[in-house]
């Protein structure tokens, strides 16, 4: 069977990107690993993405039954000719986000659909916005069968869209394969050479870590608050990290970056941004953290609940969207914008060494749950039902 992956989602000129990106990269080394033998695989990804995750993409290629077409740009144009010219029994769109006049069976796989619900969250244009989302409305309606990270997500999918349950199935996320792989010995090895690498950067006190794309579902406001507080009550000084690139509508972020800066005196040496993390970085973060605090009003699934889970570092989370399916009773959930509980949990937390150990171990033997090897298999499963 002739399986094509539409990848106009991997970022150009080396950067590794985030969050779906991420995603696709790691969904499709699983696939290309354990898929049968009688399968060939054609990426269809632009040209100026021939580095970075593009470039790991194409050592992934190498001795399996794959081949990688470089398309003009990231556009439906240019996947359509690529298509014309390097044709596929079907294909798989990682992004979720299905381009107009495809002649083959497609199966998306969708992340989330956030902006259906909280459009004011998103930094589109009403035009933009509703161009968009009729064409993702349209691909989703059109396809034999739908994937999803989350059960979450395929509840928000049947409810928006009327979709039968059975054409969807969920696949969930796995994390990253390297802290998955740390146990018990090797595991806490590399939490202490995380530590002194965080302390090389600068990052000498324990510290609190809240990572991802600075957007306003990421509800930083509230934990910065929160944390402005809690530090007054911590029995020893505890920092907090935010970490990961700028998104978009960063006024309210912004604005209460600087108050938590100025609000106390000395608070500015207490207070990180790290707004570029490599990937090796996002690593130390999450495994040198004493907690990671994930307050989102919003998840498709929580892939940095996961990752912290897999870097044995105990979670405090949301109970929005997919969080607490991830994340189960190995972390602390709360609600989104309870300000006070959040203050709360972070002093009890923080204060109780016992508790953040047992959460950690609950959670590095719950995220033994979630691999890309299981997200692959039920992809794949899904891939060689539909008929062409």
């Amino acid at each position: 069977m002739q399986i094509g992956i539409d990848l106009r989602c991997i970022p150009a000129e080396g950067d590794n990107g985030a969050g779906i990106p991420h995603a696709s990269r790691e969904l499709v080394r699983a696939l290309l690993n354990s898929a049968g033998h009688d399968d060939a695989w054609t990426l269809y990804l632009p040209k100026n993405s021939a580095s970075g995750d593009g470039r790991s993409l194409f050592q992934e290629c190498y001795g399996k039954n794959c081949r990688i077409v470089k398309i003009a740009s990231a556009t439906g144009g240019a996947l359509r000719k690529a298509l014309s010219e390097h044709p596929c029994q079907i294909l798989l769109v990682p992004s979720g986000a299905v381009a107009l006049g495809m002649r083959m069976p497609v199966v998306p796989w969708v992340h989330d659909i956030a902006i259906f619900d909280h459009p004011e969250w998103f930094p589109q244009s009403i035009f933009q916005r509703t161009l968009t989302t009729n064409l993702f409305r349209k691909g989703i309606t059109k396809a034999p069968r739908v994937l999803a990270v989350s059960e979450f997500t395929k509840s928000q999918l049947v409810s928006h869209f009327s979709l039968d349950v059975s054409r969807i199935n969920v696949t969930w996320e796995g994390g990253d394969h390297v802290l998955a792989n740390l146990r018990d010995k090797g595991l806490a090895e590399a939490k202490q050479r995380a530590r002194a690498r965080m302390k090389a950067r600068g990052i000498d006190n324990p510290f609190i870590l809240c990572l991802g794309t600075l957007e306003p579902r990421k509800n930083i406001p509230t934990l910065l608050k929160a944390w402005s507080q809690a530090r007054l009550s911590f029995r020893r000084r505890t920092d907090l990290v935010i970490a990961g690139r700028d998104g978009w509508k960063l006024g309210p972020i912004m604005k209460s970056l600087d108050t938590a800066k100025a609000g106390q005196s000395g608070i500015n040496s207490h207070l990180h941004r790290i707004e570029t993390p490599t990937d090796e970085h996002r690593r130390d973060l999450l495994l040198a953290a004493d907690a990671v605090a994930l307050p989102s009003l919003y998840e498709g699934f929580g892939l940095v609940a996961l990752e912290a889970m897999q870097a044995g570092t105990a979670v405090l989370a949301s109970t929005s969207g997919a969080l607490p399916e991830v994340i189960g009773q190995a972390g602390v959930l709360l609600q989104s914008e309870d300000t006070d509980a959040w203050r709360d949990a972070l002093v009890d937390l923080i204060d109780d060494h016992e508790k953040r150990r047992q959460l950690a171990d609950a959670g590095k033997s719950r995220s033994l749950d979630f691999t890309w090897e299981n997200a692959a298999r039920v992809a794949y499963g899904v891939l060689t039902q539909v008929k062409a």
